[in-house]
């Protein structure tokens, strides 16, 4: 079933891996509706607590166990923030640079979630006078290296969908998504459904193009966005000139955006130096989300071809679930030859059919996946060896692995009072809102 909806369209996301009618309804209308616990490699829970009654950050944080190390690890419980919101504010109280404060993964902003964070250990001893608000602290211990991104098996999630009208279809596709494997698409919040430029942004970053960078990052509008906002935009898309005036009108809350016009209006013209002003994290956010959407729009092909998700074919790669991998050192490639031995390590479990999240250290061997992707670049007008850049780590990217599909015969539904609840797991790099979206089939400014 082909999406209706221009904007999924536009961000690779082309099909629907059911058939059945959506059931719309209302997502994340409050914050407990959407509760996300962080599920570690080796596979402990860690588990949303009620704060209304529990012991103080003080009580809860000041205590490390263990011998002394060189990191503390720690969960985090938040509410209303980003994972990135809560660096920023740990960093900030505890005096430390924001990339001394890792993670495992980013979580949604509207919900309730936990997730793993680390500090270097000497920073630890100042969580009992740290004054947070929707942030909680608990189980400190010491780890000899810190948190990194992918340290973690997945999620689990608790997700309640408000205002559903037939119990009957609310079945019908809970039941559907639970028996068919999902094109595991990179979700819209990968690239902002709001405002969902990030991936151009990457994509200029990549060919070099950094005035046409910042342009896309300042001049793109949206409909949700204040109408202020939208007509200060469109005034610096037609000369893209920078003074105070700008500086004035930009909100405190758009920070990146502030940035990098402050620098341009006292060093006018400098856009490589401008978009260096963006912490180096979010420029690397800018290239994934484009990689992210050229995965997207190979797998879209795949599925208009009408290959399989489940079922290797000659061409395919395939990766360990479970282990870590980078997609340039624990993959297998199917062959005619090795088809049949293949196809047993994806039924057993041990393997999983994956597809290039496109990067300079990208395999292209022979085969019709190969065909299609190298049609997708040259559509772009990008090759690989545009993702290395030796001059900026941030915006220089191998590429990798990304799994095609997505299964989740665990899910468990129940349709109370008009809502719909739904709890499975996931593992990670794959969006619980790519799953509501099969269930929904509403558009996408309803599921964020």
């Amino acid at each position: 079933m082909r999406s209706k909806y221009p904007l999924e369209q536009s961000l690779g996301m082309e099909f629907y891996s059911t058939e059945v009618p959506g059931v719309g309804g209302r997502l994340k209308a409050r914050f407990e509706d959407f509760q996300v616990e962080e599920i570690t490699p080796t596979g402990d829970i860690l588990q949303i607590q009620d704060l209304s009654d529990a012991e103080s950050l003080t009580e809860a944080a000041t205590s490390i166990s263990g011998a002394p190390k060189k990191y503390a690890q720690f969960t985090v419980q938040k509410m209303g923030l980003t994972t990135l919101d809560v660096v920023n504010i740990l960093a900030a109280e505890l005096g430390i640079s924001r990339h001394l404060v890792s993670y495992a993964g980013l979580k949604d902003k509207r919900a309730i979630t936990t997730q793993a964070m680390s500090v270097p250990a000497k920073s630890a001893t100042a969580f009992s006078e740290l004054q947070l608000f929707q942030i909680a602290l608990r189980d400190p211990h010491y780890v000899s290296a810190p948190v990194r991104v992918g340290d973690l098996w997945g999620n689990r999630f608790s997700i309640l969908l408000r205002d559903i009208e037939s119990e009957e279809t609310s079945l019908k596709a809970a039941e559907a998504v639970r028996t068919t494997p999902l094109l595991n698409y990179f979700g819209e919040q990968r690239f902002g459904v709001v405002r969902p430029y990030t991936h151009l942004v990457g994509k200029a970053a990549v060919k070099r193009d950094f005035r046409g960078a910042i342009r896309t990052m300042l001049t793109t509008t949206s409909q949700y966005e204040d109408e202020q906002i939208t007509s200060l935009r469109k005034e610096l898309a037609e000369e893209l000139v920078f003074d105070e005036s700008v500086l004035q009108m930009l909100p405190d809350g758009l920070r990146y955006e502030k940035n990098v016009a402050e620098f341009l209006t006292k060093n006018p013209g400098e856009y490589a130096r401008a978009f260096r002003q963006i912490p180096p994290r979010i420029r690397t956010l800018f290239v994934h989300a484009y990689q992210s959407y050229l995965f997207n729009r190979l797998i879209s092909k795949r599925h208009e071809a009408g290959l399989p998700l489940d079922r290797p074919i000659p061409g395919d790669f395939l990766i360990q679930l479970d282990r870590p991998h980078s997609g340039r050192d624990s993959w297998l490639y199917v062959t005619e030859k090795n088809l049949d031995e293949r196809t047993t390590l994806v039924e057993a479990g041990q393997f999983g059919i994956a597809a290039p999240v496109p990067g300079y250290a990208t395999k292209m061997p022979p085969s019709p996946q190969t065909d299609t992707l190298r049609a997708i670049l040259d559509n772009e007008g990008i090759t690989l060896l545009d993702f290395r850049n030796e001059d900026s780590r941030a915006i220089d990217s191998a590429g990798g692995l990304h799994l095609l599909s997505i299964s989740v015969p665990g899910l468990e539904d129940e349709f109370v009072d008009r809502g719909l609840h739904l709890r499975f797991r996931l593992r990670k790099g794959s969006y619980a809102t790519v799953v509501l979206r099969e269930i929904m089939k509403n558009h996408p400014i309803e599921r964020v």
